[in-house]
């Protein structure tokens, strides 16, 4: 054989050797890491430690080896519109997404960017159907399709410190505190709890959650007071109604007497914070808040009670949404974790702790406390806010208006008619 071939030969079985200890090498590329060993979870900054996501990470990490769980915690809802971008370009920077209230993941239905867990084999044995508490599942499912999974069962309803009640002699004989029946005698309570110093509000006597949450506090109280927040059609969104137009001109009085704070108007946490510190007597917003605030104020001052009509029809219930993207390359994975990391009974801690009932019956029967039963009932029979594609717009443009009319920059007609002009122009299409 001549030279010129024996160089071409050796040239050949080096490159050949080369392919075959690069096929037996253990080191994936770093593509096939993140496609196949990594689970990259999108979640609201806030739901890392109130859903309990970091110890749901560990354990799964721990009982499945070789698979890393990467929390990347995201600002607030409107980071969701990168995702739709991204999503709608067939790439994907996460592979399960946590969304703040369940119907917020609808915008993705609509642009067919998200899983429809019902295709999937999601929903055998643990996390079978039937094991899940109530009708949490209708809370993310849309004519048939199961866009999104429950975690962190909610409801809004008044929250209440005792204390505040038992010294203004709002109980009954037996020392139990006192329902409002009708929002005038939720105003009258509030008043009668209000305190000041002169003509200074030094603790106002009710906190309604009037920040980015609004329109899901105005969706609660119709629900309450009227049984819907639907028109007749039951499809569309309204609050043109005599129930509302009262609670409306009840909320302003409030207002402008300083009998309700507008701390939510700068701070959607400003009511959670001071009903925590002790100094709100009343706190609309989730019920979530009796659990949360039992290490400072003590379990024995907090309860329940129920808004006017609650008990009867409902409020707004809900919980957060687990969305996997269809760009997601580690669906199978993503599947995994939910059912192994984030509905595994990390969610009772969750539950006991914060409030974020656990969506599975196992897990739910392990909570032992007193409002757990009410948040229960309550659930059973409240509704979540519309599948809108446009839901997001019309919360922001609510709250904006909200605040002006109870600020008194529009009278209760034009606010009304410009909040009835947000949803009439809104895509209330979910597909």
């Amino acid at each position: 054989m001549s030279g010129k071939k024996l160089v071409v030969l050796a040239i050949l079985i080096a490159f050949a050797a080369g392919l075959i200890l690069a096929g037996c090498s253990s080191k994936p590329s770093s593509n096939a890491g993140t496609s196949a060993k990594v689970i990259r979870v999108g979640a609201e900054a806030w739901m890392v430690d109130k859903l309990y996501l970091k110890k749901s990470a560990d354990n799964f990490m721990a009982n499945n080896p070789g698979i890393e769980v990467k929390i990347q915690p995201y600002a607030d809802r409107q980071v969701l519109s990168n995702f739709a971008l991204q999503w709608s370009q067939n790439k994907s920077d996460v592979d399960v997404v946590l969304v703040d209230g369940a119907s917020t993941a609808a915008q993705f239905l609509a642009k067919d960017l998200i899983i429809d867990f019902n295709k999937t084999k999601f929903f055998e044995g643990p996390t079978a159907k039937e094991n899940f508490v109530g009708k949490t599942l209708e809370f993310c499912a849309v004519d048939g399709i199961q866009f999104a999974l429950p975690i962190g069962l909610e409801a809004y309803d008044i929250n209440a410190n005792k204390k505040h009640f038992v010294e203004a002699g709002l109980v009954d004989a037996n020392g139990k505190i006192l329902e409002p029946k009708t929002w005038q005698e939720v105003y009258e309570f509030a008043k009668k709890m209000t305190k000041r110093e002169g003509d200074k509000v030094v603790r106002h006597g009710m906190t309604i959650q009037w920040g980015p949450n609004a329109y899901s506090v105005l969706n609660s109280v119709e629900q309450a007071a009227r049984g819907s927040f639907y028109k007749a059609d039951g499809k569309t969104n309204t609050f043109d109604t005599p129930e509302m137009r009262e609670i409306f001109q009840i909320w302003r009085k409030g207002v402008e007497d300083g009998t309700f704070s507008i701390d939510t108007f700068t701070n959607k946490d400003a009511g959670r914070n001071n009903f925590n510190a002790g100094q709100v007597p009343m706190l609309l917003q989730s019920a979530a808040h009796v659990a949360e605030a039992a290490p400072t104020v003590g379990k024995e001052n907090l309860t329940l009670i129920s808004m006017p009509g609650a008990k009867k029809n409902g409020s707004y219930g809900f919980s957060a949404g687990i969305i996997v993207p269809k760009a997601s390359p580690n669906q199978e994975l993503a599947l995994k974790f939910i059912q192994q990391g984030l509905m595994s009974d990390v969610q009772a801690g969750a539950g006991t702790q914060w409030g974020k009932l656990p969506v599975l019956k196992i897990h739910f029967n392990k909570i032992d406390a007193d409002w757990k039963t009410h948040i229960y009932n309550l659930v059973q029979i409240s509704k979540p806010n519309p599948f809108y594609k446009d839901l997001p717009k019309i919360s922001v443009e609510t709250t904006k208006l909200l605040q002006e009319y109870l600020l008194g920059k529009q009278d209760l007609n034009t606010f009304i008619a410009n909040l009835e002009n947000v949803i009439a122009k809104a895509d209330k299409n979910v597909r």
